[in-house]
């Protein structure tokens, strides 16, 4: 399943070599200010604290070593991006639109992804413990080696969506069908679910994560 997805998945559409390379952080702000779209570049190495950066549009740019945090990128637009060794903890990227984006050894404590559309997506070794994914579209998303510590995947629609050595070790997938997610080689011990447990049915695990998830049941497996 998970090999099927990665076929399919749509990577970043960049030119073939970016020579335009900003490393001052008033650049952004002052895109900001204008309500211009920033693309066709590399941003590296910029520093931003608490900023409102909401309704901003991204494309078909890098983004390497870049730190912002506690920032607003509410409503904003990603599309054709590469994250690589950024720190976006506790940004707020609510109600934004991801297509054929990669985030690489990033950071992103407590961000919050609320209602937003995140398409033809790839996560690798990031740490993205205690995220917020809730009310989510989620279309070709694919994860992998990535901390997800107490995240939340609440009320998410899920459409081609691979998982792959993850930790889901406490996170919720309440109102938010697991059907065909294959998690055998990721920790999902003490996951939220409804009380019916119905977001569980048609899930692939292993016969340890079984009879993890048979105490939801009240059942007890002895040898």
């Amino acid at each position: 399943m998970n090999m099927i997805i990665n076929k399919k998945l749509l990577s970043p559409v960049l030119p073939e070599s970016m020579e335009d390379i900003v490393t001052d952080s008033v650049y952004l702000l002052d895109k900001q200010e204008n309500e211009e779209e920033v693309r066709d570049i590399v941003l590296k190495n910029i520093v931003l604290e608490g900023e409102d950066l909401s309704r901003m549009r991204f494309s078909t740019m890098k983004l390497e070593g870049c730190t912002f945090l506690d920032c607003s990128f509410e409503k904003g637009e990603f599309v054709d991006i590469v994250f690589s060794a950024c720190n976006f903890s506790n940004c707020n990227f609510s109600d934004s639109y991801f297509n054929r984006t990669i985030i690489n050894s990033s950071k992103g404590l407590g961000a919050k992804f609320c209602g937003s559309t995140i398409l033809h997506t790839t996560v690798k070794e990031c740490n993205l413990n205690y995220s917020n994914f809730d009310n989510c579209k989620l279309e070709y998303f694919y994860a992998e080696e990535t901390e997800m510590l107490g995240s939340n995947l609440t009320q998410c629609h899920l459409k081609h969506v691979g998982f792959s050595r993850l930790n889901l070790e406490h996170a919720s997938f309440f109102k938010t069908s697991m059907r065909g997610l294959d998690f055998r080689d990721s920790i999902i011990q003490g996951l939220t679910v409804s009380d019916d447990f119905k977001e569980l049915k048609g899930a692939v695990v292993d016969l340890y994560q079984a009879a993890e998830l048979a105490k939801f049941l009240g059942v007890v497996i002895k040898e």
